[in-house]
Formats: C-alpha cells, structure tokens, sequence
C-alpha cells in the first residue's frame, strides 16, 4: 500500500529565478509528499530577466502522460501553460486521473498576469481556454488580476473591500470549480488570502510587505498543495501557505535580496517538514 501522498506537478522549469518546478519540488518533498514533475518548458532564467532561453515542450507532452497511464495521483497541481494545445493536452490528462481515480484532487493555478495586466503570451484564446480548464479543478489559486481575467471582470487595483472580494469569488465559481482561494487582497496593513467553498467565504490574514517578489504565487500554491495532500482541510492549508509566504518574505526582505531572484525559502524550508502547519493552527 502506497502511504506517501503523490503528486503530478505540472510547470514549467526556470533554471533560475525561484518559481514553478524549482519551488514545487522542494516544497512537496519537504511536507512528505512524492513530488512528479511534468515540464511544459524550460527556461534558462524566468521572463521577468531580461534574456533568458525558452525550450518549449509542446511536442513531447502528450507521450510523457501516456507513459504515466497506469499511475494513479492523489493531486495534480497545475501551474503555467503557454499554449491552447498545452491547456487541452493537460485537461485530457485531468480526465484521464479522474477516470482511473476517482479519488484524485486538482489544485489549478491559472497562471495568467498581474497587477493588472495580463501576460503578453495570453491571448484571448487562449484566456478563453484556461476558463474551461478552471471547469474541471477541485481548487483554483489566482491572483486579483487573474480572477478579473476569468471572470471578465474590469481590475479595479488590488485593494478590495470583503464584499468586493466576496463578489468576484463568487463570479469564479460560476465557471465550475468547487473552490478558489483568491489570493494578494490588500486590506490596510495585511494581505487577505480568501477561500471561497461550499457557498461560504473566509479570509485568512497575514502581515503585508511593500516590496513584490517574484514567484510568490508558485510558492502559496506549492504549500497549499502539500498541506492539502497530507489531509489538511482547505481553510487550513491556505492559513498554513499563507504563513509561510509572510514569514519567508519577511526574511528575504532582511537579507536585501533583489525582487527579481525571488523569496529566500530554503534557508526556512525545514519547518515545512516539521509539525509547522499544526503550529500555524494553534496560534
């Protein structure tokens, strides 16, 4: 009997920059999870450098899954996806789970833009796209500017009153997912992380930081992931993530770390794998 949780942890892989596989791998093995990459590309440094190599891997996708076809995951965590063909390559591999396992969960981080704008890469197909693949997650993680984009909604600035907040969630569950966790709500001097499931919202707070690190969305998403496939309850996990994501902060902002190189979480990893998340509960 299989007792380590398994995850297929779909991204892409910047060989430097802390984002996508290069924090989800990390993330899930320390919170005893058995993490299994599938690329979607590789990139020497991540888009916000301004020169990096991209090797897309379009083409060798839809092997690799079928290769994976006798194994059963417990989640999928789905991260970017540059193409339409990409997006329908991973929602065939989502049914596929789904139809061998029951059981298996999907965490979709719909990787799309920020503060406001989209990715040049985003067209409108392909935005369009991703709305139908948020249809087949059990959990969904964006951004303010991601759930305006979903929802064809206009971004009003990430500063949202509850209701304001409470509204644009619930203009995300009407694209089929059973739960989102809003992230980056800006309330005074704290960040909101929202968790809207089952009809009801819940705000989960924690202290606020002027500067913006790259990869913080893939970071909240890896410990959500983990946190979720060791049996955590989704209110929980995402109290736990967002812990994490202000301590980690905190700490990169102490040691002067350029904004583009991301959040210095190795050197605080280790409590992920300790009982760090039952702490985060009793506090």
């Amino acid at each position: 009997m299989r007792t380590v949780p398994r995850v297929a942890c779909i991204n892409d892989l910047s060989g430097f920059g802390r984002c996508s596989l290069t924090t989800a791998l990390p993330v899930l093995s320390v919170m005893g999870v058995q993490a299994c990459p599938a690329p979607t590309a590789v990139l020497s440094m991540h888009t916000g450098f301004p020169q990096f190599t991209f090797t897309d891997l379009t083409d060798g996708m839809a092997a690799y899954f079928a290769s994976w076809q006798d194994l059963k995951f417990d989640w999928i965590y789905s991260g970017f996806l540059g193409s339409v063909d990409q997006i329908e390559l991973v929602r065939d591999f989502f049914r596929r789970q789904k139809a061998i396992n029951p059981d298996c969960r999907i965490l979709l981080d719909p990787v799309m833009g920020d503060d406001g704008k989209r990715y040049s890469t985003y067209t409108e197909a392909l935005c369009n796209a991703m709305r139908q693949l948020v249809a087949e997650a059990d959990v969904i993680t964006p951004n303010i500017t991601e759930a305006c984009l979903l929802t064809d909604t206009p971004y009003r600035g990430e500063a949202l009153h509850s209701a304001e907040a409470v509204s644009l969630a619930e203009k995300l569950m009407t694209l089929g997912c059973r739960a989102a966790v809003m992230t980056g709500i800006i309330q005074e001097n704290a960040i909101a992380n929202l968790t809207y499931s089952g009809g009801k919202a819940e705000f989960s707070r924690v202290h606020r930081t002027e500067c913006l690190f790259s990869g913080t969305g893939d970071l909240f998403a890896s410990v959500l992931c983990g946190a979720l496939a060791g049996g955590a309850r989704l209110d929980s996990a995402v109290q736990t993530a967002g812990m994490f994501l202000s301590e980690v902060t905190q700490y990169t902002l102490q040691q002067n770390t350029p904004a583009a190189e991301g959040v210095l979480f190795e050197p605080l990893l280790w409590k992920l794998g300790g009982n760090y998340h039952e702490q985060i509960q009793r506090k």
